[in-house]
């Protein structure tokens, strides 16, 4: 008796993680077929010549990245496809949305980085964009050019590097020695300047307008006066500064303000 009890309790304990096992499993399974589907229907739209069609190829593509991307873990790639999708199929506060998010996950994604810096210049001329000044370009060329690992691997070794310097100097009343401090001191000053603008660039506040024809206003009301002449396009992108109730206050890039229902833009940040 107590034998064929051990033996009903194993069939079911085994039943019960096969059923768990599938259940864990499907999710993974769904998401790799729609993922497929995107990158199917994509290629399908670019052969096709009618522009009905291929728009609504691409965004059928576009929704199908986007429920992919929603289902969690998203990687980089992923809404850097969903960004190209959006794009094609003319969604440019989408696309803008799905590049700064793709860079977010990775900051030196070249595909994401170059494909946003077209899209902002599709934008009308009159929208504030996102800008690295004269002195950054300069100075700074580096920064697109090293990866996050590289720059976190120099900062390390300049740091020691100064460390040692500094040491030798005390230790041999070397005044070269402490003078020398200056330079592995600069570059790892450097290096963490540049980490901090990648931690930056995906600030929790950061939004993009992706609702057409939005009107920015002076004051958090439907009644208050319009802040600009025009409505901002979709793919402007804003600093959340305040919010209250159904209004955010937010910043162009130009340091301008404004309110907007906050319907009207979507975070960066999926967290």
């Amino acid at each position: 008796m107590r034998h064929r009890v051990r033996r009903a309790a194993c069939v079911l304990l085994r039943s019960f993680l096969f059923f768990a096992l599938l259940v864990s499993s499907a999710p993974a399974r769904d998401t790799n077929a729609m993922l497929e589907e995107a990158v199917a229907v994509y290629a399908e739209a670019l052969d096709t010549e009618d522009r009905d069609l291929r728009l609504e190829q691409f965004r059928q593509s576009e929704r199908l990245f986007a429920a992919a991307a929603a289902e969690g873990n998203a990687s980089a790639d992923l809404y850097a496809n969903l960004g190209n999708a959006a794009l094609q199929a003319e969604h440019l506060g989408n696309a803008v949305l799905a590049y700064r998010r793709a860079l977010v996950l990775d900051p030196d994604h070249e595909r994401a980085g170059q494909n946003l810096d077209h899209v902002r210049g599709l934008l009308p001329d009159w929208v504030p964009r996102h800008e690295s000044p004269a002195l950054f370009d300069s100075f700074f060329f580096w920064h697109h050019t090293l990866s996050s690992q590289e720059r976190s691997l120099g900062a390390a070794l300049s740091f020691a590097a100064a460390g040692l310097l500094l040491a030798a100097g005390i230790a041999f009343r070397s005044t070269l020695a402490r003078n020398l401090t200056i330079l592995p001191a600069l570059v790892w000053a450097s290096m963490v300047a540049s980490l901090a603008m990648d931690r930056n660039a995906g600030a929790d506040n950061a939004a993009v307008v992706t609702t057409p024809e939005t009107i920015a206003r002076s004051a958090d009301s439907m009644h208050a006066p319009a802040r600009f002449s025009r409505p901002l396009p979709v793919g402007t992108e804003v600093e959340v500064l305040e919010q209250r109730d159904e209004w955010l206050r937010i910043e162009l890039a130009n340091g301008r303000e404004a309110w907007v229902r906050t319907s009207a833009v979507t975070v960066v940040s999926t967290i």
